[in-house]
């Protein structure tokens, strides 16, 4: 059986939200101080600043990821304008690793709001993954079809 476009396009996003859900929860949560239940959170006054600014981003390009696959999925990006969804989700993946990349490197400590954000970033890789199939299996076919 043939797994339709369509079908795929539904899989990234679903994908792609559960991986902006992690990402929100991570940053929601106040675990990024060690494995002290409550040490605090990313937002705190030592915390890197460079996470900060790259976990909102990443959070802001996930949820503009899930708009761009959604107008996607209507048939409303055409031309170059179809890869937009895999460029904005490739950035945000970039981002999500510098969010707990950078973090490491800074404190040196993990807990359970780390590893909530390593669990959006491997959702988000995992999206691209589908999306990556999903753009080289259309462009084969409207390759052999044209």
């Amino acid at each position: 059986m043939r797994v339709t476009g369509r079908i795929l396009i539904i899989i990234a996003i679903v994908i792609t939200a559960m991986s902006t859900l992690f990402c929100i929860i991570g940053l929601a949560t106040k675990g990024w101080g060690g494995y002290n239940m409550f040490s605090g959170s990313l937002f705190c006054d030592g915390c890197p600043q460079s996470s900060q600014a790259l976990s909102i981003l990443s959070f802001i390009l996930l949820i503009a990821t899930i708009v761009a696959l959604v107008l996607h999925m209507f048939d409303i990006l055409h031309g170059l304008l179809r890869y937009i969804p895999f460029i904005i989700l490739l950035i945000s993946s970039i981002f999500l690793l510098g969010t707990f990349v950078g973090y490491v490197k800074k404190s040196g400590l993990t807990s359970y709001s780390f590893d909530l954000m390593v669990a959006a970033h491997f959702f988000a890789y995992i999206a691209l993954v589908v999306l990556a199939y999903w753009y080289g299996e259309s462009s084969v076919t409207s390759a052999s079809s044209g």
